[in-house]
């Protein structure tokens, strides 16, 4: 069995973890990237990366991040996963999985409908919007990308002089205005590992600051 890995950067530590938990059942581990491929309509390979067709090729795709890109590259990205897996390739994570997990706000949005607790979000395009939901959340918050990982771009501001000038910043280079409720975490936080229903391994990360 071929199993492929979905990396930008098939050399890191990541990528070698799942590569060598492959080959020790017993199976083969290819490397793919999604910047790499062309997807065809109307002819075949519908799927392919260096001469080599996904569909026929690899039994199943275990997807590391899609990596940064324009919209039209990102919504290009989840179209080809989208794809393979309509085709019957098993992908991991499902890509209706990632693209609920992209989005901060439809995150939040979904774990809040499911009734688990979520921090006071407001989202907005308008910097006085924005303002006005800095006051409503008490003048502490945390302002985030909507799309983003690993903290990159997230800063707490609770000063309302700095606030206006973060929410025009974010206005300017025409990204949305994501904030959030400042709440005090203990340096550590939880993560889950789920698969269908079950969560089947979980562990505590801890930071020193």
């Amino acid at each position: 069995m071929i199993i492929g890995i979905l990396t930008r950067r098939p050399r890191s530590w990541y990528s070698i973890q799942l590569k060598e938990a492959i080959e020790n059942k017993g199976h083969k581990a290819q490397f793919f990237t999604l910047s790499k491929m062309i997807a065809r309509i109307g002819y075949k390979p519908y799927i392919e990366q260096l001469g080599i067709d996904l569909l026929e090729i690899i039994s199943a795709l275990i997807v590391r991040p899609i990596g940064r890109g324009t919209l039209d590259q990102c919504i290009f990205r989840l179209d080809i996963l989208h794809k393979l897996t309509k085709d019957g390739l098993p992908v991991i994570n499902n890509p209706k999985a990632i693209e609920a997990c992209l989005d901060k706000y439809q995150t939040l949005m979904l774990l809040e409908k499911s009734g688990l607790p979520v921090p006071k979000t407001a989202v907005t395009e308008d910097v006085q919007e924005a303002m006005k939901a800095f006051f409503e959340l008490k003048g502490d918050v945390v302002v985030k990308p909507l799309f983003g990982a690993r903290g990159i771009g997230i800063t707490r501001v609770n000063d309302p002089d700095i606030a206006i000038r973060v929410f025009r910043t974010i206005n300017l280079i025409g990204e949305v205005i994501y904030i959030q409720e400042f709440i005090t975490h203990g340096t550590k936080d939880i993560r889950a590992f789920v698969i269908g229903d079950k969560v089947i391994a979980s562990m505590y990360r801890e930071s020193n600051t």
